[in-house]
């Protein structure tokens, strides 16, 4: 792979007049100054950079094919962990920073550029380590056929480890839910959204008036002076 080639994909005119586009539409969109489009634009020219600084160190081929796998898999989580955030404030605060919202698009850009430089086998491995959970991959790792000097049994050992996959969802519900029979947790979700549904027959003749809830629906409201 040559350096050349991996300089024009992160440095062409096309590339840098698209992420420049995609800027200023964030610019109107989000109603930023220009101020925050210079910082961002810093903040983008400095990842492009540091990157290509490293593989102007870097003769071998092969060496260099294995910091761009790199480089795509540090982009690829970093984008996730901006995609987490911004869903969470949407949900939360009902939207989310828009600072959060262009970094997470600049850097798809540099994915979609970097990935026909990276193995299509490649892609698929980095797909699945990060979307499967840890403990799958943990189990995965140290499953009979990976680990042939497990002194157990192969059967017993394999049911050993999905009886602790079991434990550990188990837990994780009692955690969160208080419970952890399959039962129960059918008849929680039930209940809340029966909860839900009350609610929203309750609710569905209220209005907000002059900064004022006024209900009109059928639930009943009692004021008492104190």
């Amino acid at each position: 792979m040559e350096l050349l080639f991996i300089k024009e994909k992160l440095t062409g005119q096309s590339f840098v007049r698209t992420v420049s586009e995609n800027i200023d539409d964030w610019m109107v969109g989000f109603a930023q100054n220009e101020n925050n489009k210079e910082n961002i634009h810093l903040w983008f020219d400095s990842v492009i950079n540091q990157f290509l600084h490293i593989l102007d160190d870097v003769e071998d081929k092969e060496e260099l094919s294995v910091l761009l796998f790199s480089k795509y898999v540090e982009l690829k989580c970093y984008w996730k962990q901006l995609n987490t955030q911004i869903q969470y404030q949407n949900f939360n605060r009902g939207d989310a920073n828009p600072e959060l919202i262009i970094k997470a698009s600049l850097i798809t850009y540099i994915l979609i550029a970097l990935e026909p430089l990276i193995h299509e086998e490649d892609l698929n491995e980095i797909q699945e380590f990060l979307t499967k959970p840890i403990r799958e991959l943990i189990l995965e790792e140290s499953s009979p056929e990976n680990n042939q000097n497990h002194p157990e049994d192969s059967q017993v050992y394999l049911l050993e480890q999905q009886l602790h996959a079991l434990y550990y969802d188990k837990e994780k519900l009692f955690r969160h839910l208080r419970c952890n029979d399959t039962k129960e947790v059918v008849v929680l979700i039930q209940n809340m959204r029966e909860q839900v549904k009350s609610l929203q027959l309750e609710m569905e003749d209220s209005c907000v008036l002059d900064g004022h809830i006024r209900f009109t629906g059928k639930r009943k409201i009692r004021i008492q002076k104190t």
